[in-house]
């Protein structure tokens, strides 16, 4: 387990943050800075993609309340993949807010055949096991909730059910529209020979799968690029500067640049 997801699991207020906006309609809410997670105000109600992990779940949770929300207010609770680190807190927020569990079909039956490659048990996180999952991503129906519109895309790799969130939001103040996204996760520790030799469930070919579809994601146009992890997109060293006029986060070439990088990444460490 990297030495960060320790000191998540251990002392999470040594990682905490406050949460910031980032796009017109979306704040990063997990209240730390290992893991990610984001809250998407629709105008009728609140999504929020992935939950971290129980250990810093009182974060996300207070950060909920110092943006003036409630918990009750999130409707869908959409997980961007199989992982504890990501979907951990799953249970408890699904509780807290009475909002359905979605998720990619293939990456809930890899949680169903291999436990110990997603709970992580043996990470020491106390990870609340999901008793079922409400809905299951399709790529051809959008998550719609007020004015928001979210196409997912399969893009295996990190995990088999890797899922990615592409929306657009409205600049209230210039009336802009920006395409933000969330990659679903693009990981180099599982998609390496090491990690294929001891896999139950994750072969190469999925590596290949995410070389292939690369260049195909990183063609989209993205204006605003969220990362699953902070340290992978650089977001935190303007945390508290966001204005609709300023749009610090407004930049359509990091989506590219970041893909380029990440399939670098995961060719230094094959």
């Amino acid at each position: 387990i990297p030495f960060p997801v320790e000191t998540l699991i251990s002392e999470p207020w040594t990682l905490a943050v406050k949460p910031f906006q980032v796009s017109p309609q979306t704040y990063y809410v997990s209240g730390q800075k290992w893991v990610g997670a984001y809250l998407i105000d629709t105008g009728d109600g609140l999504i929020l993609i992935d939950t971290a992990i129980p250990e810093s779940v009182y974060l996300l949770v207070d950060s909920i309340y110092q943006l003036g929300y409630k918990p009750t207010d999130i409707k869908k609770i959409l997980i961007s993949h199989a992982h504890f680190d990501h979907m951990g807190a799953a249970m408890a927020m699904k509780q807290l807010t009475g909002a359905p569990l979605y998720i990619s079909k293939e990456d809930a039956a890899f949680i169903e055949a291999c436990e110990e490659e997603t709970y992580i048990p043996d990470s020491g996180s106390h990870v609340q096991h999901i008793d079922k999952f409400d809905f299951f991503y399709d790529d051809d129906t959008r998550i719609e909730l007020g004015n928001i519109s979210i196409r997912t895309m399969l893009t295996p790799g990190h995990t088999i059910g890797c899922t990615s969130f592409f929306w657009e939001e409205k600049n209230p103040v210039t009336g802009d529209v920006y395409t933000v996204a969330m990659h679903g996760g693009v990981g180099a520790n599982t998609m390496n020979d090491e990690y294929y030799s001891t896999s139950k469930y994750l072969t190469p070919d999925l590596r290949d799968r995410f070389f292939a579809d690369a260049d195909k994601v990183a063609g989209i146009h993205v204006d605003i690029a969220l990362p699953s992890h902070p340290n992978q997109i650089k977001i935190m060293d303007k945390a508290g500067t966001y204005t609709h006029e300023s749009q610090p986060y407004l930049d359509e070439t990091v989506w590219a640049d970041f893909m380029r990088e990440r399939v670098r990444q995961v060719k230094v460490l094959m």
